[in-house]
C-alpha cells in the first residue's frame, strides 16, 4: 500500500500549492494523474505521477446564464465576495460572478454590481434609499450608471417635486454637469460620473415620497479603468455613446410620453471613429419649448436648436468641427409640459 500513500501525498501538496497559487494570482489549478506500471522481476508496484498544471485568467467581465453581466472568478472567490455564480467562464475554469445590492445602505465593491430596490421588482418602500459605490481597484477613473429598469412619480411642470435621484461625491467635472435631482421613467437611459479624485465612495439616494407612485429601480455598476482610455468618456460628458449609430434622449423621455426635467445643463458626447466626419441627425421627437426659446436648447456643433422644430423637416446634418458634443440646457420653468427630445444619430464616412 505504500505507493497509495505517495498519491495522496503528492496531490495534497498540489492541493495546497494550487490554493496558494488562487489566492494570490487568482489561477486554477488543474491535476491529472497518470499511471504507470512497470513490471520486471524485482518490481512490480504502481508508480503514479500527479501532473501539476496553472491556468490563469482575468477578472473580465462575462454573460452569466442567467442573462445578467458578471465577473469572472474562481468559484471560491465568487463566494468569499458574496456573488452568485451563474454560469462558467475562462474554459470552464472559473465561474461568472453576479454581484447584486437591494438592502438601503448598501456598498458597491464590485464592477458590474446591480444595485436594486428593496423587494424588486414589487414597488419600493416609502423612504430614503442610499447606496455607497466604491471603487474595485485604486485604478478606477469613471462608472457608468447604467439604469436598466428605473420608475419612479414624474415630474410636475419640470419639477422633481416628489420621488427623486441624486447622485453626489463625484469629481469636480461631473458635480457641474450632473442634473441636481432626477425623476420619472429613466429606463434604458444612462449617466458617466468621474470618480477618479474620490476615496471615500460616491453616493446615490433615492427619496420614496409615496408608496402610489409604485417605484422601483434596478442600475447597473459599471467600473471604468484608468488603464483603458479608449472606454472612458470625454471630462463633462454625462452621457457617452461608444457605436457608429445610436440615440441620444431627454431624461424621463419615455418613449415620447415625459416630460422635459428642469436645470440641466450637461453635454451628450459621442465616440470619435476612426475614418468619420460629419454626422446625420434625425428627431423622433424634438419638443423644447417656444421657438427661439433658448432657455431651452441642443446644440450641434454651431447649430442651436430650440422650439419644436429640428433642423429641416426633422433632418439636420452636424458639420464635423471636432469632438462630438452636444450641449443641452433647458431652464428654470417647464408649464408647458414640453417632452423634450429624442434624436438619431449616425456617423458618415470623411
Amino acid at each position: 500500500m505504500r505507493p497509495l500513500k505517495g498519491l495522496v501525498g503528492i496531490l495534497l501538496v498540489a492541493q495546497t500549492l494550487g490554493t496558494e497559487i488562487i489566492q494570490n494570482d487568482r489561477a486554477v489549478a488543474a491535476f491529472s494523474d497518470e499511471t504507470h506500471e512497470e513490471t520486471s522481476s524485482n518490481n512490480r508496484d504502481e508508480k503514479f505521477l500527479s501532473v501539476f498544471q496553472i491556468v490563469k485568467f482575468k477578472n473580465d467581465a462575462c454573460p452569466a446564464s442567467d442573462g445578467n453581466t458578471g465577473v469572472c472568478f474562481t468559484e471560491a472567490e465568487c463566494a468569499a465576495k458574496g456573488g452568485v455564480a451563474s454560469g462558467n467562464c475562462a474554459s470552464a475554469f472559473g465561474v461568472c460572478c453576479v454581484f447584486t445590492v437591494s438592502a438601503c445602505g448598501g456598498t458597491v465593491t464590485q464592477n458590474n454590481t446591480y444595485i436594486q430596490s428593496p423587494n424588486y421588482p414589487s414597488p419600493a418602500p416609502v423612504g430614503m434609499c442610499m447606496y455607497t459605490l466604491n471603487k474595485c481597484d485604486s485604478n478606477i477613473c469613471q462608472m457608468r450608471l447604467e439604469f436598466e429598469n428605473v420608475m419612479l412619480s414624474d415630474p410636475s411642470m419640470g419639477d422633481c417635486t416628489n420621488d427623486t435621484l441624486m447622485i453626489s461625491d463625484v469629481d469636480a467635472q461631473s458635480q457641474k454637469v450632473i442634473p441636481m435631482s432626477l425623476c420619472g421613467t429613466l429606463t434604458g437611459q444612462h449617466m458617466v460620473v468621474n470618480v477618479k479624485g474620490q476615496t471615500g465612495g460616491s453616493k446615490i439616494v433615492f427619496n420614496i415620497v409615496s408608496a402610489a407612485s409604485m417605484a422601483k429601480w434596478r442600475v447597473k455598476v459599471i467600473q471604468l479603468s484608468c488603464s483603458d482610455p479608449d472606454l472612458l468618456a470625454p471630462p463633462g460628458c454625462l452621457t457617452y455613446n461608444t457605436a457608429e449609430s445610436g440615440t441620444i434622449q431627454s431624461y424621463n423621455y419615455q418613449g415620447g410620453n415625459g416630460e422635459l426635467i428642469n436645470n440641466q445643463k450637461f453635454s451628450h458626447c459621442i465616440k470619435y471613429q476612426e475614418g468619420f466626419c460629419d454626422v446625420a441627425l434625425t428627431s423622433m421627437t424634438f419638443d423644447m419649448g417656444a421657438a427661439n426659446d433658448a432657455g431651452d436648447s441642443l446644440t450641434f456643433g454651431g447649430n442651436v436648436q430650440t422650439g419644436n422644430m429640428f433642423g429641416s423637416a426633422g433632418s439636420l446634418n452636424w458639420n464635423f468641427t471636432g469632438p462630438y458634443v452636444i450641449p443641452v440646457c433647458s431652464d428654470d420653468m417647464n408649464t408647458a409640459m414640453n417632452m423634450g427630445y429624442s434624436i438619431s444619430y449616425l456617423l458618415l464616412p470623411c
